[in-house]
C-alpha cells in the first residue's frame, strides 16, 4: 500500500488542528541582532604630554612641575574614558536597525514597503485581484492576461477541477492598470491577505470563502462577495472587453484602478494604510544588501506542477538576476512564455517561493472547490540569485501572516523586489524539480 504525503501530513496535522481550533497555536520567530564595535577604541591611550620647562631652576621645582603635568594628564584622561563609556552606552542602546554602518553614520530608520522590501513608496493599502487563469479550448481561455507584469506580488493556486487561478496583489490601487480577467475569490487567497488588511477584489466568491469574510469580519474590506449569511455586499466595478477573440463571457471582465478606486470609494474603504511590517522578510534596503544564498546550491530552473494541465516554470538569467516565467497551454499542448497583453513582455520576477501544502476538495457537495491546510503548514522553497534554500512555511492562524523558515529556525531573506508565490498540493511533490 502506497501512504501519500498527504496522508502523512494530515494524520499529522490533527493534532495541530486541533491546537489551532482551541486556541492552543504556536509560530516560530528569530532574532536577529549584532554587537557594535566601540566608537572610541584608542580614544583612552590618547593623552596630552608635557615636556618640563627647560628653564627650571631646580630638581625640585622640576619635580614639582611633573606632579602637576602627570595629576593634569591622569585627569584629562579619566575625563575622556568616562565621556567614552556614556557615549557607548548611549550607541550600544540603538536597536540593531539602527546601528552604525562602516562609516560611522546611523542609518536611518527601517521603513520599507511591504511588498517588496524597497523604500516606502507611500502609505497606501494593498489591494488584491483575483485574475482568471484557465486556458482550456479557444473558448475557455483567458491567456495572456492583462496588468500581471504591474502586480507585486503574484499568488498561485488551485481552485477546482485542477485549474489555477492568480491572485495580483498591488502596493498601490491608483496605479493599478487594466487587469484581469477577474474572476470570483477563493478563501486561500484571502487567508494570505487578511493579515494585512488588504482590499480584496473579484467578482463572486465561493461560499467557503464567504464563510471567512463573516466568520473573520472581514466584509469591510471584501469587494466583489455575495451575500451568504447576511453578509454585507460591496459591489464592484469593471467593464467588459473580449480583446476580439471569440471568448466566453466570464472570460471578458476587466478593472482598472480608477474603477477600484471609485468602488472602494463607495463602500468607504479607505485606501490609506501604514503597515509596520512586510509580507515578506526582505534584504535591507538601506545598505543594498544583496542575498546571495552562500552556501546553498544552485537553481537555474524551476518546474512546478499543479495539475496535468496547469504547470508553470521559471529560468533565472544571470545576466539579470530574476526569473523568466512560463506556462503550460493546454490550448497549444506546449509552453508558452508567460506574457502581460499590455506590454506583451514576459512576467519576471526576483524570489521563487514555493509552499507545498496539504490541498483537497472541501468536504460534502463542494463542487471540488479546494482547501489549504495551512494549519499544518509544510515544507519551503526560496529560489533567489540562483541559489535554492529549503525550509519550512507556517501560518497557524487565518489572522497571522505565513511565514517562512530555514532549517536554523531563522526566518528566509527574500531579496528586494517582485515575488512569485505558489501553493502546491503535496502529492505534486514528486513532479517538483529544480536544477
Amino acid at each position: 500500500m502506497k501512504i501519500s504525503r498527504r496522508s502523512v501530513l494530515r494524520a499529522s496535522g490533527l493534532t495541530a488542528a486541533l491546537l489551532a481550533l482551541t486556541g492552543c497555536t504556536g509560530t516560530g520567530s528569530s532574532f536577529i541582532g549584532g554587537n557594535l564595535s566601540s566608537l572610541f577604541q584608542g580614544l583612552l591611550g590618547q593623552s596630552s604630554s608635557s615636556s618640563a620647562s627647560s628653564a627650571a631652576s631646580s630638581e625640585a621645582a622640576a619635580s614639582m612641575a611633573a606632579d602637576s603635568v602627570a595629576a593634569s594628564s591622569e585627569a584629562a584622561a579619566s575625563s575622556v574614558a568616562s565621556s567614552a563609556a556614556a557615549d557607548s552606552t548611549v550607541v550600544s542602546s540603538l536597536p540593531a536597525s539602527e546601528q552604525l554602518d562602516p562609516g560611522f553614520g546611523v542609518l536611518p530608520n527601517y521603513d520599507a514597503d511591504v511588498l517588496t522590501g524597497e523604500a516606502r513608496r507611500g502609505n497606501d493599502r494593498m489591494v488584491g485581484v483575483m485574475i482568471n487563469n484557465i486556458s482550456a479550448s479557444e473558448k475557455q481561455n483567458a491567456r495572456p492576461q492583462r496588468g500581471l507584469s504591474s502586480a507585486d506580488l503574484l499568488i498561485e493556486s488551485k481552485v477546482e477541477g485542477g485549474i489555477t487561478r492568480f491572485c495580483a496583489v498591488y502596493h498601490k490601487a491608483s496605479e493599478i492598470p487594466e487587469v484581469g480577467p477577474i474572476r470570483s475569490g477563493r478563501d486561500q487567497f484571502l487567508q494570505l491577505l487578511m493579515p494585512w488588511q488588504a482590499v480584496y477584489y473579484h467578482d463572486g466568491e465561493s461560499i467557503f470563502c464567504t464563510q471567512f469574510v463573516n466568520v473573520y469580519k472581514y466584509s469591510d474590506l471584501n469587494i466583489g462577495g455575495k451575500s451568504y449569511f447576511n453578509t454585507p455586499v460591496h459591489p464592484f466595478i469593471a467593464h467588459r472587453n473580449n480583446r476580439g477573440r471569440n471568448v466566453a463571457y466570464e472570460h471578458t471582465e476587466f478593472t482598472s484602478g480608477k474603477e477600484i478606486c471609485q468602488a472602494a470609494a463607495n463602500a468607504n474603504i479607505s485606501l490609506n494604510y501604514p503597515y509596520e511590517d512586510t509580507f515578506f522578510r526582505f534584504t535591507d534596503y538601506r545598505t543594498k544588501e544583496i542575498n546571495k544564498l552562500k552556501d546553498c546550491p544552485t537553481a537555474t530552473s524551476i518546474n512546478i506542477v499543479h495539475s496535468n494541465s496547469y504547470k508553470t516554470s521559471f529560468t533565472y538569467s544571470n545576466r539579470t538576476k530574476n526569473y523568466k516565467m512560463r506556462m503550460y497551454s493546454h490550448l497549444a499542448k506546449k509552453f508558452e512564455d508567460t506574457v502581460d497583453e499590455l506590454t506583451n513582455k514576459q512576467l519576471t520576477f526576483d524570489n521563487i517561493v514555493v509552499c507545498f501544502a496539504s490541498i483537497a476538495a472541501y468536504a460534502g457537495d463542494s463542487h471540488d472547490v479546494q482547501e489549504v491546510n495551512y494549519v499544518v503548514g509544510g515544507e519551503a522553497y526560496l529560489f533567489t540569485y540562483g541559489g535554492v534554500q529549503v525550509g519550512r512555511w507556517e501560518k497557524p492562524h487565518p489572522t497571522q501572516p505565513l511565514k517562512l523558515y530555514a532549517d536554523n529556525g531563522e526566518e528566509m531573506k527574500l531579496n528586494r523586489g517582485k515575488t512569485y508565490l505558489a501553493l502546491v498540493d503535496d502529492d505534486e511533490w514528486s513532479n517538483f524539480n529544480y536544477q
